[in-house]
């Protein structure tokens, strides 16, 4: 063997084992392909094949779709419902600006008339005052002036009379303008112990009253102790709320949608919301502060 052979034959050695550690090395970075993308079943330390983590997200996505439409349409209702509390307002307002304007109107009409009356019986103590400088001046014409002094007598009975029943009239409109400064200080009391203002709504507003709830036919519906008798309206709202061994505890806000003689039936508000509603919690229309 010559020493070319002998080269060929090194060569062909160190090409052998380099050969051998690119087997080597590509025997190591071998993936199977399969268990990447389809392995519903990882075992520890594998991961899920990317097929399963596809539908998984695309799962995420369709709740995560269904709870946005959800929520646009809980928007949509409550914009609605606050739609109908403001124009609900602006009536009330309206007919309140009304009845001030004509209780106005009332009491300036009754100044008119106070002033008219006070005008007409100066007048008469006036022409009243009058006569009598005259019958004075005339007294040493008694027997010729007779009958004008009977005129004048007449004149001054009717006049007195007139005077009389305007001071009459005047003494009735101060006892009426008395009584109703009396009844709209009573009814501002009423206002102001009630938490309320004259701008407040009126229908909107139920009367302070306190009661149980009976039944809880369904989670978001409640029947209360509490009917038409006692005041309640469709749409008052009022407050629940348990009495515990630690005390009484808010449960929520119900809104009535139903109501009969002794009892009504009100659904319950989700935003106000705070424990599920239980027979026997207690129901009011003001919590005390």
């Amino acid at each position: 063997m010559n020493l070319v052979g002998k080269i060929f034959i090194v060569l062909i050695l160190v090409m052998s084992l380099v050969f051998a550690s690119f087997a080597v090395a590509v025997y190591a970075t071998h993936k199977n392909w399969k268990n990447v993308v389809d392995n519903p079943d990882p075992k520890p330390g594998e991961d899920m094949g990317l097929a399963q983590q596809l539908d998984q997200k695309e799962q995420r996505l369709e709740e995560l779709k269904d709870q946005k439409l959800n929520l646009e349409e809980e928007l949509a209702a409550q914009k609605s419902l606050r739609i109908d509390a403001v124009k609900r307002l602006e009536n009330e307002k309206d007919r309140l600006v009304e009845e001030l304007a004509r209780y106005k109107q009332e009491y300036e009409e009754l100044v008119k008339a106070e002033r008219a009356a006070v005008a007409a019986m100066n007048q008469t103590q006036q022409t009243l005052a009058r006569l009598r400088e005259e019958l004075g001046e005339r007294r040493t014409e008694v027997t010729e002036a007779q009958q004008d002094r009977d005129a004048h007598f007449k004149e001054v009975v009717r006049l007195t009379d007139q005077l009389h029943q305007q001071v009459n009239e005047l003494k009735r409109l101060r006892e009426r303008q008395m009584e109703l400064a009396r009844d709209l200080a009573q009814a501002e009391a009423v206002l102001r112990h009630n938490d309320l203002t004259k701008d407040d709504p009126v229908d909107a507003t139920p009367p302070t009253l306190d009661g149980l709830v009976l039944a809880v036919p369904r989670s978001d519906l409640v029947e209360i102790s509490l009917g038409s008798d006692e005041g309640l309206r469709p749409g008052h709202q009022l407050e629940v709320y348990r009495i515990t061994g630690s005390g009484p505890t808010y449960v929520g806000r119900i809104e009535v949608v139903k109501t009969d003689v002794d009892r009504s039936a009100a659904k319950v508000l989700p935003s106000y919301q705070q424990s599920h509603v239980q027979r026997g919690d207690r129901v009011t229309t003001k919590l005390n502060k």
